[in-house]
């Protein structure tokens, strides 16, 4: 029994991706639903946009207060299933642990936008930029998944 217990416990994954516990919000004085943040954040692709450069957090503020956006926070690290970006940053395992994601309402295209993250590492706080597919505008609820 506790060798099936332990080979079940092994075969667990991470628990999901829980909304932020702080959210800035840049959206006309309300709140950005953090289902939607949600929705956005698991749509990226498993690599990291080297051609752009990660701009400073003032830089990315300004940019969310001028397109409307989100920025949050996460006291834990939230780990998001991206083996291919986990290998590259020479992370042992297939998730990196997210800190902290800005995103603004201003599309990269008509087909995916660019999403700021911020990584724990071993050698501390790493920013990157990921591609995210999920285009829906930031400040208002998830679209219904089709049916």
């Amino acid at each position: 029994m506790a060798v099936a217990a332990g080979l079940l416990v092994g075969c667990t994954s991470p628990p999901a991706l829980q909304p932020p516990d702080h959210l800035e919000s840049f959206c006309g004085g309300r709140p950005a639903p953090p289902e939607t943040i949600l929705s956005i954040v698991t749509s990226v692709a498993d690599r990291i946009e080297t051609t752009i450069a990660a701009p400073s957090a003032a830089v990315l503020r300004v940019d969310v207060a001028q397109n409307g956006g989100a920025i949050g926070h996460w006291t834990a690290p939230q780990p998001l299933y991206m083996p291919g970006t986990a290998h590259a940053l020479g992370l042992s395992g297939n998730y990196i642990d997210v800190t902290d994601v800005v995103i603004d309402n201003q599309l990269a295209g008509s087909q995916s936008r660019l999403l700021y993250v911020t990584v724990a590492t071993a050698s501390g706080p790493k920013p990157l930029v990921l591609r995210a597919f999920d285009t829906q505008n930031v400040c208002t609820l998830p679209s219904p998944a089709p049916t």
